[in-house]
């Protein structure tokens, strides 16, 4: 889901890395196609495998209601495309763009008569807490990446990565698997601000791109949402299903975590998946 533009991990790796966040969202989207297929091979293959653990169909939805249905999902496809077209097309910044998108929202809101002022009262009290947490995050990121970076931490990091008499894809395995046994115990938005700059500098050194490792770690941020033991997105589970324990969530959550690490893998062996809709911006 957050490898599909827009996505807010890849706004912050962008703003941190000072990378293209245009170019980030044009290299989310064939990767995030493809982590969409084989997570949905995995759910055919359980279901397959262990009928009685998909739910019973009781009642068939007329093709009349599918396509109701499936209009009534236009305008948010809309206000999306607007949102990414805005800034492929350049004529919005990043931030500029999201204003556009809360604009074109509320306006579709009050066109379809559905927009209340409790409800905006309620998303803008909401995007305000949301809007101040992310900040203090990029600001302790910004500030732990300019201390280290003065201190030298990552440039020295650097020349011992890439003094070692091993390929360098070797190395970029070791971080993904450090990366991923951090995603266990670590909030993925603090992986994003604090640990992400240090390595950044080495990876480049290698010789790969920002852009490619970019979504590499946006990926392992997803991992990492649903990684036992306190992958916070287990917590949501829980709670989406009345009955059902921490436990329970932490069990379902491991066949999802092997197409992920797949799909990390495939595109470690074929970087042209997350770089060919950039290199057409260039």
């Amino acid at each position: 889901g957050i490898l599909i533009p827009p996505s807010v991990p890849m706004i912050l790796y962008g703003v941190i890395t000072n990378t293209s966040i245009g170019a980030l969202f044009l290299a989310g989207i064939l990767p995030g196609l493809m982590l969409a297929l084989l997570l949905s091979l995995t759910v055919v293959v359980q279901v397959m495998l262990r009928p009685e653990d998909a739910p019973k169909i009781t009642e068939s939805v007329p093709a009349r209601e599918r396509l109701m249905a499936t209009g009534e999902a236009a305008p948010i496809v809309i206000i999306s495309l607007m949102v990414i077209g805005s800034i492929y097309a350049g004529i919005a910044t990043p931030t500029e763009a999201g204003a556009v998108g809360a604009a074109a929202a509320i306006l579709v809101s009050a066109l379809m008569r559905k927009l209340k002022v409790i409800a905006l009262r309620q998303a803008l009290d909401r995007t305000v807490r949301t809007t101040g947490m992310f900040m203090l995050l990029l600001i302790g990121g910004i500030f732990s990446s300019f201390v280290l970076t003065r201190l030298g931490v990552p440039q020295g990091l650097s020349g011992f990565l890439t003094g070692l008499d091993v390929p360098p894809f070797v190395i970029i395995i070791a971080i993904n698997i450090f990366l991923l046994i951090l995603g266990m115990f670590m909030d993925p938005l603090s992986i994003l601000v604090i640990v992400v700059p240090i390595f950044l500098h080495s990876v480049v050194g290698l010789g790969y791109d920002a852009i490619w490792f970019g979504i590499l770690v946006t990926i392992q941020i997803e991992i990492a949402a649903i990684s036992p033991p306190v992958g916070f997105n287990l917590f949501v589970l829980r709670a989406a299903a009345p009955g059902s324990t921490l436990t329970d969530a932490m069990m379902g959550s491991l066949i999802f975590i092997i197409p992920m690490l797949a799909g990390v893998g495939l595109l470690m062996l074929f970087p042209e998946i997350a770089l060919f809709l950039p290199s057409l911006l260039r």
